[in-house]
Formats: structure tokens, C-alpha cells, sequence
């Protein structure tokens, strides 16, 4: 279903009150389901790397909902969870972009950088204490009170609007990759996310999965990885000047992650 026709679905529903009622009660269930995870974060079971992936990803989604309704100031109380507990899930990524790269090195840089990772990425993997999970749930309680103060009619005029203004920079962002600007992946990837968040909350058959664009985030994903474990590394003295056939390596993947991105948005925005 392209875009065209999820606007005609919304437009042209009978009992236009279920789809955009619908929209208000999955945010509000998605936050109660956000407030959960912040609380399982305070019990001593299960995996934190994997608690916070789920919290975070929760996050984006939300992120995107908020957006499809036009509320950046909610998406801004949601976004402030997530940072909360980046350096857990960055830790994590990074590592496993790492593994990913399989860069492997004779002398010892190698095996430095492997293991300042995996030193990081235990050290990180802490839970939050309970005043900064308290904090968190302000933070949500406060999204979901901008949301219980929008009425139907609010969210109606919003809906249309707030979908195309998503594929729209969807589209802008995937042109503007082609200048292969080191930014110009990052606001795609973001613009997607939007997107692709947003479409989770539409009823009428609009929320289902979009194989074009999610395949895309993906490897923008992945590119957005390496790019990070770039500043990493740069920022512990692994630069291209002392480690050169790394950052030959690095540079490698990246253009080859590019390359792939560009080639798979054509599917959305055209030659």
C-alpha cells in the first residue's frame, strides 16, 4: 500500500471517529507499555542490554506517533528516556558493530580495541538507579497527558497531514542521499524512523509492515553503527594516521552499506 492510498483510507472512512480514536488509545497503551519496561529495569532478572534495546526501540516508535499527530514536544519527553540510557545500548552496538567488521590486525591494535569494548560494555550494563526510572516515568506522564488533552476532532485534522508531511521528508531525505554527505544518511535513517514509527499506530491496514522502507532503516542502521564506532575509535586514538589499514576498512564497509542505500531508495523516490 503506497502512500496515496493510506490517505485515501483515512479520508474516506465512513466512521472516521474509529481509526483516529484508534491512533490515540495505541500511543497511550504503547506509553503504559513504556512504563512497564522502565519498571522491569528495577528487577534484578533478565538481561539489561536487552530491557534497554526494547525501552529504546519503544521509544522511536512512540517518537514517530507523536510525530504523526504533530507533537514534537511529546516526542521530545519520549526522546529524553531513550538518552537516559544510550550509553547501555551504544556500549552494546558498538561492540557488535566491531564483530561485524571483523577487522583483524597481526600487532596489537586489534586486540586493544576489542577489549576496551567489551571493558565498556560491562561496565555500562548497570541497571539505572530507581530515581532516574522515577524520573522517567514523569517524563512519559507527561506525554501522555499532551495526548489524553487532544480531542477527536484535533487528531482527525492531523492524521492526513501528519502522514504525508512523514513520507514527504522520507522522500527529500532518500534524494539528498545521493550527495553522499556523511549528514545526509543520518537525516534519512531519522526520517524513516519517523515513518516507520508512525504507520505502527494507523488502523485500516495503513500500520502493516513496509519492506521497502524498513529494509532501508536497516541498512542505514547499519551504516550509522559504523559511523559511530568511527568517532569512537577516533576519539581513543585509533585514528587513520596510526592505524591506517583499519580505517581503509572502515571505509570500505561504509561505502558499501552507502552504495546499497542509494540503490534500495530508488524503490521509494525513483531514478
Amino acid at each position: 500500500m503506497d502512500i496515496e492510498q493510506a490517505v485515501e483510507i483515512l479520508s474516506s472512512t465512513e466512521e472516521k471517529e474509529v481509526p483516529e480514536v484508534g491512533v490515540r488509545e495505541r500511543l497511550l497503551e504503547a506509553c503504559e507499555e513504556l512504563k512497564r519496561l522502565l519498571t522491569g529495569l528495577l528487577d534484578s532478572k533478565g538481561r539489561v542490554a536487552d530491557e534497554v534495546h526494547a525501552i529504546r526501540k519503544l521509544c522511536k516508535s512512540l517518537r514517530g506517533g507523536f510525530s504523526l499527530l504533530g507533537m514534537p514536544e511529546a516526542g521530545r519527553e519520549i526522546q529524553a528516556v531513550g538518552r537516559m540510557l544510550s550509553a547501555i545500548r551504544d556500549a552494546t552496538s558498538r561492540r557488535k558493530t566491531w564483530d561485524r567488521l571483523g577487522w583483524k590486525d597481526e600487532g596489537v591494535a586489534a586486540l586493544a580495541i576489542l577489549h576496551l569494548l567489551e571493558q565498556q560494555t560491562h561496565s555500562v550494563a548497570r541497571r539505572p538507579p530507581p530515581e532516574a526510572v522515577d524520573w522517567a516515568h514523569s517524563q512519559v506522564d507527561l506525554a501522555i497527558g499532551m495526548v489524553e488533552g487532544r480531542d477527536g476532532e484535533e487528531i482527525a485534522a492531523g492524521l492526513d497531514d501528519g502522514l504525508k508531511a512523514l513520507d514527504k521528508a522520507v522522500r527529500k531525505r532518500c534524494r539528498k542521499m545521493r550527495r553522499r554527505g556523511e549528514e545526509d544518511f543520518h537525516e534519512a535513517r531519522k526520517a524513516l524512523k519517523a515513518y516507520l514509527g508512525a504507520r505502527a499506530y494507523l488502523s485500516g491496514g495503513v500500520g502493516e509492515a513496509d519492506p521497502v522502507r524498513g529494509d532501508l532503516a536497516e541498512l542505514l542502521g547499519d551504516e550509522n553503527d559504523l559511523a559511530t564506532l568511527s568517532i569512537w575509535l577516533r576519539a581513543r586514538g585509533f585514528t587513520a594516521k596510526l592505524v591506517p589499514e583499519l580505517w581503509k576498512e572502515l571505509g570500505k564497509a561504509r561505502r558499501k552499506l552507502q552504495n546499497r542505500a542509494i540503490r534500495a531508495s530508488r524503490k521509494i523516490v525513483g531514478k
